[in-house]
């Protein structure tokens, strides 16, 4: 699965990797495009020259095998050649076109609907920021209400309407006079207020206080976003009660349920969490994985609340964008999809997932270290000084920072590169294989040893 290289490759450049980190930090800010990306220089400066299969090179030529893959969306390795070449068939046709429509718009669509159960209509934009921003926009013009109810822990984008409660520090913890909800957490600075004084924050997996909540909120509420498995902080999967209660709630109430399967969809099922669980959500926000690492995403769902956006009445629901539906990420969201349903890419990883999650239970018994492997499929995360398994953000948000940044070094010493942040996770690709995991098991075996 790797990329036919031109022959006249350009050379490598002779600069370091602190060299190239240090001019950046003189333009960008913190050296890299977030905070979250600036995270992989406390295992030491890290600049990357290109990516192949489940492998980095950075501009010093050294060889890391990828375990972030750009937090999620690279499914099917680096460079996949059927996803490229769809994207080289496209930009020889034409990049944007800003009017109109083209078949390929309507065939991802078509095949979005296809895959998920309750999607009915689609609308297209690039990140998923702007995916659960557009859903949240829909919901609150369906509804004519402002709050929104999320769930403590869950990860929706930056923007003001969901960066609230992500992360909040144990200080910040607690409920509101003693009731179901937690206090709202502003996770940025520059936020306004308002919107974080209309997000009714609850906990996640708690039953009994979302259906508190909903009973004297429900009537206020524009809609519920939740991740359907909680990857954010590692992997909090919902209990059957918690769904349950979720779905009665939403429907009974009639407010709308979004589901952000931007990390989940495609890569735990090719139908997302939403084909399992049993639970049609009004709204849905997919990217990441759809496009094997190319910016894509859309917000789908029911037909009723997606019209308002169809910009033919005189007060519908404004969703735009120069480069929605781009033609380049719609190609390899179609490529990506078709090798997502062919393949059995999802059952495949989750395989994999399964024996790299019990060879690590397997070394932190070995070496009397305390923690856990969470995970689900094709996602896992070592989470160091807390045992059992997690259910809500307070079980995280105890974990041994320190001690988990220095298996990342530890790691990352020894070739392999995921980011050092301790709330994050491993991903794999269909580029990893039974190699990739034995290394990788035997160096965390030395790693954990030195720890």
């Amino acid at each position: 699965m790797t990329n036919p290289q031109p022959d006249d490759e350009a050379p490598r450049t002779d600069s370091s990797d602190t060299e190239v980190v240090s001019r950046a930090r003189a333009v960008v800010p913190g050296g890299a495009q977030t905070g979250l990306r600036a995270q992989a220089y406390d295992c030491g400066d890290v600049a990357f020259e290109s990516a192949d299969g489940a492998t980095l090179t950075t501009v010093e030529g050294e060889e890391l095998t990828d375990y972030h893959l750009a937090f999620g969306p690279i499914l099917l390795g680096h460079g996949h050649p059927e996803v490229d070449s769809a994207v080289r068939e496209t930009i020889d046709r034409g990049v944007l076109y800003g009017a109109g429509t083209t078949e390929l718009e309507a065939e991802v669509a078509e095949r979005l609907a296809d895959l998920l159960p309750s999607v009915e209509m689609v609308n297209f934009c690039n990140s998923g920021s702007e995916a659960t921003y557009h859903a949240i926009r829909l919901a609150r013009a369906h509804t004519g209400n402002e709050k929104l109810l999320k769930f403590e822990g869950c990860y929706h984008g930056w923007h003001d309407y969901v960066d609230v409660s992500v992360y909040p520090p144990a200080e910040a913890l607690g409920d509101v006079d003693g009731g179901p909800e937690r206090k709202p957490f502003a996770e940025s600075d520059g936020m306004l207020s308002s919107a974080v004084e209309n997000t009714v924050v609850v906990p996640f997996n708690n039953p009994e206080a979302l259906r508190e909540a909903m009973e004297i909120h429900g009537d206020e509420l524009a809609g519920v976003i939740l991740e359907p498995v909680l990857h954010s902080v590692g992997c909090l999967r919902p209990t059957d009660e918690f769904v349950a209660v979720l779905d009665a709630e939403t429907s009974e109430r009639d407010v709308p349920l979004i589901f952000d399967e931007v990390i989940t969809a495609f890569r735990h099922a090719a139908g997302g969490m939403q084909s399992e669980l049993g639970v049609s959500p009004d709204l849905t926000c997919v990217a990441k994985a759809m496009g094997n690492g190319y910016p894509v995403a859309a917000v789908g769902g029911r037909r009723e609340l997606l019209a308002q956006a169809g910009g033919d009445n005189e007060s519908g629901v404004v969703i735009s964008g120069t480069y929605s539906g781009h033609p380049v990420g719609l190609s390899a969201a179609k490529a990506t999809l078709d090798i997502v349903a062919s393949e059995e890419v999802p059952e495949l990883l989750a395989d994999l997932g399964d024996r790299y999650r019990a060879g690590l239970r397997d070394l932190l018994d070995d070496h009397g270290i305390e923690g856990r492997v969470v995970g689900f499929r094709s996602i896992f995360s070592l989470q160091f000084g807390v045992t059992g398994e997690p259910r809500d953000y307070e079980d995280v948000a105890g974990l041994d920072e320190e001690r988990f940044r220095e298996f990342a070094q530890g790691m990352r010493d020894r070739g392999h590169f995921f980011t050092p942040n301790p709330y994050k996770r491993h991903h794999l690709s269909l580029a990893h294989g039974d190699e990739d995991l034995a290394a990788y098991l035997d160096d965390a075996d030395e790693a954990l040893m030195e720890m």
